[in-house]
């Protein structure tokens, strides 16, 4: 079995020249090739050992299908035939954006979201979510949708819950951040949790930069708890003391994400009941409840009325608004679709 190529360590007895690990880095992980062989600078049977020996990029393609904004969505295969999916989006400022999966399903089990519906099938593993980006970047470049040199911005926003795989996704972040390897730029990280409080500290305290969305969704326990089971151990009062005090530490304003869902959490009482947070460390983004291309599902969905009236509610209120508009809603690639058909659990 191939090993990762972020196995491959300053010390590894295939590698003469400590020079020669910064090539193969610079041309996996600042060029995003997939491909040992086109490493033109290292000696043939170097490269032919790396070949036989470590693999850039353990996803086997199973599917690609785009939208006419754009927006891409590839279902990969793992080693172990499990499935995953993750989404290239462009946002209207022609920023690109690559959407992530942390887990094969989740164990969250929100009723909005269609990943939570699988329940957790298992974890990736922090090469697993390297290579998503990898993927995905060698795919923009390829087909001129970003330049080789052009910054992208990374999400952590598909399938799992990131905080529920915590340390994977903090080696992940390591590669993602370091000089050596990815350079990205902590502020073009986005990390979304259901709101595992007990988690986000040790997530921020090794990376103090990177941006937090919080997928609230109601301020009002009742409603949180039907939909997210997770609010009967982080209700709302929590959440909002906890995540104060966090802003009031890092100094990051923090995203609330709010699905609105027709005739459940887009009345007076909830925007109201949403003063809990008027603070400056929150920004809330209305995210319009995603149809999943059923007539009971698109009955959640509220009118374009009822969305504008909440978002300029809060406005009135004096809270910071944003609102997610939909971006690959014909292939399922909005915010809650993403989804393996053929699980076998």
């Amino acid at each position: 079995m191939k090993l990762s190529i972020l196995e491959l360590q300053n010390n590894h007895p295939l590698i003469d020249k400590k020079f020669r690990h910064q090539q193969i880095r610079d041309f996996v992980f600042k060029k995003y090739n997939l491909d040992f062989t086109g490493i033109s600078t290292l000696p043939k049977k170097m490269r032919e050992r790396l070949e036989q020996e470590f693999v850039i990029c353990p996803l086997k393609e199973i599917s690609r299908i785009t939208a006419a904004d754009q927006t891409t969505k590839f279902l990969f295969q793992l080693g172990d035939q499990v499935q995953i999916e993750s989404v290239v989006l462009f946002t209207k400022n022609q920023q690109t954006t690559f959407c992530i999966s942390s887990q094969c399903g989740c164990r969250m089990g929100c009723q909005f979201c269609q990943t939570g519906k699988m329940g957790l099938v298992r974890n990736l593993t922090c090469s697993e979510i390297i290579a998503q980006v990898l993927f995905l970047a060698n795919f923009s470049i390829n087909n001129q949708l970003i330049q080789p040199d052009e910054h992208f911005n990374i999400v952590f926003m598909g399938m799992g819950e990131p905080l529920d795989n915590l340390l994977a996704v903090k080696e992940a972040l390591h590669y993602l951040t370091h000089p050596d390897f990815f350079h990205i730029a902590s502020s073009r990280i986005t990390i979304s949790t259901c709101g595992m409080l007990d988690q986000i500290e040790p997530l921020l305290k090794d990376f103090p930069k990177i941006k937090l969305a919080v997928s609230l969704n109601s301020a009002i326990d009742e409603k949180r708890e039907q939909i997210m089971p997770i609010n009967k151990k982080f209700p709302i009062k929590k959440i909002a003391a906890d995540l104060t005090k966090i802003y009031g530490k890092y100094g990051n304003r923090i995203t609330l994400e709010y699905v609105l869902i027709n005739d459940f959490n887009d009345g007076p009482e909830d925007w109201l009941a949403l003063k809990e947070f008027q603070h400056k460390a929150f920004h809330i983004n209305i995210i319009p409840f995603n149809d999943t291309n059923n007539l009971e599902s698109k009955k959640l969905r509220p009118s374009e009325s009822r969305i504008k009236r909440f978002i300029k509610e809060l406005e009135d209120i004096g809270f910071r608004v944003s609102r997610r508009y939909r971006r690959g809603s014909e292939i399922q690639a909005d915010c809650g679709q993403l989804y393996w058909k053929n699980k076998t659990s």
